[in-house]
């Protein structure tokens, strides 16, 4: 067995809408410490880091990798970005003690965020939060500018910053961040792109950086786009990335950022034929919560459609190799035993959230997607 190697411990910074203080998204959370109790500096330099710094060092997965482990297996893992973004650093030769240098940072200030997607929750996403009826956390943190200065003050170190959410558009405290960044720093948003764009503020203040990715969050085209990104509009989508290809000039990529679920197992084809027109590169990526939304854990009749899409997605001559990759991927994981049968579970939840959470989509799966709702019936 390979060693498990990851320059996170050393060089990754993830802050949680909790205030938790982790060393990436995957990694488990309250392990480090928290900003409501204790400084950004005292964490990065207290025992918890170092005994998964010691365990990495071995080349043995800690416990707080455990998230990372499962994640990997949908194509989720994050090591490979770490690494790739810390070329020559060797954790097996790192100093256990070392000061810790932030060169990937991915820091979620909140949940404000105006959908409430299918699979979200309230974890990460305030109107989910109004929906269910649930406080949260919102407005500035007192550790804010704390975080901000820590990042200012190891600026040099910093090579990659990812802007994720809520939603990051519409959390004002990444302002201060991208001041405090390299200002040719790649920054990396997942965004669900449904705003007034040309009007919003951390928009314009990202149209003076130099490299710029933009992953826009969606699996599904017009109605079907609609139902699982509830609150969004398919023409204002639609709108916002055509604003945004017109700033490849700008040396701002744009991406389409899709969670391969039940929602899209029997599209797929659709979405691709729609990107590709575009000429918009798929960066796909496996669901693994909740379980039930992965095709991958239905019925043997609701597996062969979702196949049969994988099939025909894969004969297209226009692929990308980490689209190849994930779809041959994803396509191997239907040929091992099925573990277990989630689609009455999906059916449950399916009418909760038609006759509680978004009750004006009242009957709409099964007439969007008429092929499913059959076999999830047998």
């Amino acid at each position: 067995m390979s060693k498990f190697y990851c320059a996170a411990p050393w060089r990754g910074l993830h802050i949680t809408p909790n205030s938790d203080v982790k060393i990436c998204c995957a990694g488990e959370p309250k392990m480090l410490g928290n900003l409501n109790t204790q400084s950004i500096a005292d964490i990065l330099n207290g025992p918890k880091l170092k005994e998964i710094r010691q365990s990495i060092k071995q080349g043995i997965p800690h416990k707080y990798c455990d998230g990372c482990l499962q994640a990997e297996r949908f194509g989720l893992g994050q090591r490979r970005w770490h690494n790739d973004k810390n070329p020559g650093f060797d954790p097996g030769v790192a100093d256990v003690n070392a000061e810790h240098l932030p060169a990937v940072v991915d820091i979620r200030w909140n949940t404000t965020c105006n959908l409430s997607c299918n699979y979200c929750d309230v974890h990460a996403s305030s109107k989910w939060a109004d929906i269910k009826k649930m406080s949260v956390v919102s407005g500035t943190r007192k550790y804010y500018n704390d975080v901000c200065d820590y990042l200012k003050q190891h600026q040099e170190h910093i090579r990659d910053v990812a802007l994720v959410g809520g939603e990051p558009l519409l959390l004002p405290e990444n302002i201060r961040l991208l001041d405090d960044i390299p200002n040719d720093c790649p920054i990396m948003l997942i965004t669900n792109l449904s705003i007034d764009l040309e009007n919003n503020k951390i928009f314009k203040k990202l149209l003076n950086k130099s490299k710029v990715t933009w992953n826009v969050s969606f699996e599904n085209l017009g109605t079907k786009f609609e139902y699982v990104r509830y609150g969004a509009n398919w023409k204002t989508l639609e709108k916002n990335i055509n604003i945004l290809k017109s700033l490849s000039k700008f040396n701002h990529t744009v991406y389409v950022h899709a969670v391969y679920s039940i929602y899209n197992a029997t599209c797929l084809v659709e979405l691709f034929e729609w990107s590709k027109n575009l000429k918009l590169e798929i960066n796909l990526q496996g669901l693994y919560f909740p379980p039930h939304m992965n095709p991958l854990f239905h019925n043997e009749s609701v597996r062969k459609l979702a196949m049969a899409q994988l099939d025909q997605v894969l004969t297209r001559s226009d692929l990308t190799e980490p689209e190849e990759i994930f779809l041959k991927r994803t396509r191997a994981n239907y040929n091992e035993p099925q573990e277990q049968n989630l689609s009455k579970e999906f059916l449950e939840y399916t009418n909760k959230l038609e006759t509680k959470y978004h009750p004006d989509q009242y009957g709409q799966f099964a007439k969007l997607w008429p092929e499913i709702h059959k076999e999830l019936n047998i």
